[in-house]
């Protein structure tokens, strides 16, 4: 037997096979659950199960249900009792842990009211001592939402333009157009969007130029649930409604507001209607979320745009000639964009678009000087507050133009910009320096001038004044000793 000073092999031996024992997985058990997805729908209830094999008790073991980070699980019970110290926030109250086979390994995790949030991998996690094992279930979350709802837009010039529209569906739903042969038409364009409850809201336009197609569908279809709704319309029939014969006047013009200011979106029907029984909406580049909606004679807040509640006022005075005003207050740059006034009686719809332009006029600028030494002066020129992007000269004293050394354009929190730009002066014979901020879209512009005479007299006094004190104060110094 091979021997070491202070080491043997029968001790090698020993502390191997301790190695192994305490390093060993826990091949006694394992975590299992069902490799198949588990289908829930919005709002119902989910159990999610797994079990040890072989089949023992884990009364006493740590089990854990977890998403992303164990740490912060979507339930946890150790030895028996339930830890919610770390359990994430959007489970407390909505989960239930079932232990009635907890004696055979068999635990199960009961989510009530189910959610798109919900949707996703989970783990089963259980720990007995220094041993633990896990496994991963995969819920499938899926919900069907409103029938599609098709209206017409038109006619047009181009033909008949129609938009289906559906919402409340998850996860994103396919939609598709057919005729009455069941033959897909192909849509101009898609759109679709998430809402704050993590629902989809879809929108898919059509436009029939054959006078041939009468009658159109939209199919709304969830791919996970295989289930599908479904609209028909006819367009002869929409032809003949109120609405289509009518037009929406809207500003001709740009609509210029300052930053802070109200703002006034006015559209009309052509020739004069009542309106009192239409829906009114203004909308950006989608029918949902909206800027605002009126119906049956009042506000209809759900679906209206964040950004926009509690800012919007109608003013409806002139209702019965089918005039009526939007009032946005307190004008953002968020407010930027293109607009649309719809007006929509039984599932026709006319509109009008316009442009609305934010514009800031920023503070006047402030011109400082940054370095000057060599017989070169850089001076810098600052302001903020504009919008849009403005544009910033430096000129001499005849107005010509001088090209900057540099320019730095910064976005603030509110969307106004901030401007800072550098000159670097080394021509003894420039006197006044003027920078300029101009609006483009207000043609208005802030002004300021600089003299480079009294920084260089200044400079020069400066130099004066510490050669007469390097002077006297030694004179001084003598007399006194004297």
């Amino acid at each position: 037997m091979l021997d070491f000073p202070g080491y043997s092999v029968s001790g090698a031996v020993a502390s191997f096979f301790f190695i192994l024992l305490s390093m060993r997985q826990p091949d006694n058990w394992r975590v299992i659950s069902s490799t198949h997805p588990i289908l829930a729908r919005i709002g119902e209830d989910a159990l999610l199960t797994c079990q040890l094999l072989p089949k023992k008790t884990a009364m006493h073991m740590k089990v854990t249900w977890y998403r992303s980070e164990p740490s912060t699980p979507v339930f946890a019970s150790w030895d028996g009792a339930d830890a919610t110290e770390m359990q994430m926030e959007e489970y407390r109250g909505r989960v239930e842990f079932i232990k009635d086979g907890i004696h055979e390994g068999n635990v199960a995790l009961k989510i009530n009211n189910i959610q798109p949030s919900d949707n996703g991998q989970y783990w089963c996690h259980f720990q007995e001592n220094n041993y633990c094992g896990e496994t991963s279930l995969l819920l499938k979350v899926a919900g069907l939402g409103s029938a599609p709802y098709i209206h017409m837009e038109g006619p047009a010039e181009s033909g008949v333009q129609l938009v289906c529209t559906a919402k409340g569906w998850f996860p994103e739903p396919q939609v598709y157009w057919a005729d009455i042969t069941g033959e897909k038409l192909l849509a101009v364009s898609e759109h679709s969007i998430q809402d704050d409850n993590g629902l989809f809201y879809v929108e898919t336009t059509l436009v029939v130029r054959n006078d041939s197609v009468e009658t159109v569908s939209c199919f709304i279809h969830n791919p996970i649930l295989n289930e599908e709704k479904i609209s028909i319309i006819s367009i002869p029939e929409k032809l003949q409604n109120e609405l289509a014969s009518l037009k929406v006047i809207g500003p001709s013009e740009p609509i210029l507001i300052r930053v802070g200011e109200d703002i006034q979106l006015t559209c009309y029907l052509s020739p004069k209607t009542n309106a009192q029984s239409m829906e009114v909406r203004w909308v950006q580049s989608h029918r949902y979320p909206a800027v605002y909606m009126y119906a049956d004679g009042e506000h209809v807040t759900e679906g209206q745009m964040a950004e926009y509640r509690g800012r919007t006022m109608l003013v409806s005075d002139a209702i019965d000639e089918g005039r009526l005003t939007l009032q946005i207050h307190n004008a953002t740059t968020s407010d930027n964009g293109q607009y649309r006034c719809l007006f929509g009686k039984d599932g026709v719809y006319q509109e009008a678009s316009f442009d609305l332009k934010i514009v800031g006029l920023g503070s006047s600028p402030l011109i400082t000087i940054k370095e000057q030494k060599d017989g070169e002066i850089e001076l810098i020129c600052s302001s903020e507050g504009w919008f849009p992007e403005p544009h910033v000269q430096w000129k001499d004293m005849e107005g010509k133009i001088i090209p900057s050394f540099s320019e730095v354009l910064t976005e603030g929190s509110h969307g106004l910009f901030h401007v800072e730009t550098s000159l670097l002066v080394t021509n003894s014979s420039i006197v006044n320096i003027t920078c300029s901020i101009n609006n483009p879209l207000l043609d208005e512009e802030k002004i300021a001038t600089f003299s480079l005479l009294e920084p260089m007299m200044s400079f020069s006094w400066k130099i004066v004044l510490i050669w007469i004190l390097l002077l006297v104060v030694p004179v001084g110094l003598l007399m006194r000793k004297s």
